[in-house]
Formats: structure tokens, C-alpha cells, sequence
């Protein structure tokens, strides 16, 4: 697995649970992920950091299979229907 693909990972990761808290399509206003370890397969977990009217904010970790950290995700997502 590449760091790209990591990347690519935890913005789906995102965008899918923002659309669910959301209870409606987003779109992704920003996003900030933070690579503290070589690239290795594993798994997303993402949590809801804040919700408002308009506004989603979530936050995610990449883990290996293993349970090490690879790496850290913040995203800010907009509701759009």
C-alpha cells in the first residue's frame, strides 16, 4: 500500500461517515492528513469531532493491521442538500 493510497482511503473514510451524520450529501471543504509511519495495509476509524448546522467535522486514524498508527486525518465538510 502507498501513502497515496492511504490518503485516498481516509478521505472516502470521511466523506462516507460525514454523509451520515450529515443525513445528506457533503461536500469536503478541507482536509489534513498527518503520515507518522511508512505505508503498510490496514484500516480507517473515524469519528465525528463536531457537528453544526451547516458543518462536519471528523477526524480519522489509519492503523495497520498490527495496530500501529500510520497515520491521522482532520476534515471539515459542508451539507449540501
Amino acid at each position: 500500500m502507498t501513502n497515496a493510497a492511504i490518503a485516498a482511503q481516509l478521505i472516502e473514510a470521511l466523506e462516507a461517515a460525514a454523509n451520515r451524520e450529515a443525513g445528506a450529501q457533503t461536500a469536503l471543504v478541507s482536509v489534513e492528513i498527518t503520515m507518522v509511519a511508512p505505508a503498510s495495509a490496514g484500516a480507517a476509524d473515524v469519528r465525528l469531532t463536531r457537528k453544526t448546522r451547516t458543518l462536519v467535522f471528523m477526524s480519522a486514524e489509519f492503523t495497520s493491521k498490527s495496530g500501529a498508527r500510520i497515520a491521522s486525518a482532520a476534515s471539515v465538510h459542508r451539507a449540501v442538500a
